[in-house]
């Protein structure tokens, strides 16, 4: 089914393709094994990824993939007024993502990991990395002290410095290998490492760490990198630079606000309203 699925899609990226994959594996999985499948079991499994605390933004896009699934599949959906009613809504403006003693407490989690997982984990707190970006890496892109990521959409590729214990546990990953291939990153069959492992990397140490949500995967990180950047004092305009973004409103999408954490700074930076304590 899923083979048949994936070649029916055209226009899509490799690493898009795999996000759809993923999804239909993961219906398949909650919904069992059938011949064929109805509306009822995609409504039973988008009310389970609600009840394990899928946001309406990542709910809505497995509504969607699956639509695209039963089309292959020329099993009954719904008519598109139907549709309207029945497909999940964004019904909050954050997204998931780690928070900065999160992400601290992810980075103390990996010191027992292997080289290259510490290493790959601290890159992505450095600057919010793709996926698909580190997937693309070779060896000769690492030239200590930088790191040379190719952006996923083109263009030429952008320093990233690292510190010196990132720099030690590349050095001592890659001199642990005796292969010739030329990917900075290999799974442990010796190929370039896959985008859904690095995906599986990320959610494990999660789950460890009773942190891991569905729909908290490696954007979680890249939002959390980006919004504690900025809650550190960097400018949107810099964030675009820092995270490789084409449109100057990408860090503006990535950065996210706690409740009331506006107009706790309201009441702290006004230039004409004094807020007293107990007073409003």
């Amino acid at each position: 089914m899923i083979d048949r699925f994936l070649s029916s899609i055209e226009g899509l990226a490799p690493s898009t393709k795999q996000r759809y994959a993923e999804v239909v594996r993961d219906f398949l999985a909650v919904v069992g094994k059938k011949n064929s499948y109805t509306r009822e079991d995609v409504l039973k499994y988008i009310k389970v990824l609600g009840d394990e605390g899928s946001r309406g933004t990542y709910r809505g896009f497995c509504f969607t993939v699956l639509k695209t699934f039963y089309e292959t599949m020329e099993w009954p959906w719904w008519t598109r007024r139907e549709e309207r009613r029945v497909k999940p809504k964004n019904e909050e403006p954050t997204l998931l993502y780690l928070r900065k003693a999160e992400m601290e407490k992810l980075l103390e989690a990996i010191a027992s990991k292997p080289p290259m997982v510490q290493a790959l984990i601290r890159i992505t707190t450095i600057t919010p990395t793709r996926r698909v970006e580190l997937h693309r890496l070779n060896r000769e892109d690492y030239q200590p002290p930088h790191l040379y990521i190719k952006t996923a959409k083109g263009g030429l590729p952008a320093a990233l410095a690292l510190d010196p214990e990132t720099l030690n546990l590349l050095d001592k990953y890659l001199n642990q290998r005796t292969d010739t291939d030329p990917a900075l990153f290999i799974s442990g069959k010796g190929n370039r490492i896959s985008i859904s492992t690095l995906s599986n990397i990320f959610r494990e140490i999660l789950t460890e760490l009773n942190l891991y949500k569905r729909g908290l995967g490696w954007h979680g990180n890249r939002r959390g990198v980006t919004t504690i950047l900025h809650k550190a004092g960097m400018s949107e305009r810099e964030l675009q630079e820092y995270g490789r973004w084409k449109s100057p409103f990408m860090p503006h999408k990535y950065i996210q606000l706690e409740p009331g954490e506006v107009d706790a700074k309201v009441k702290k930076v006004h230039p004409l309203i004094k807020f007293k304590e107990g007073k409003k």
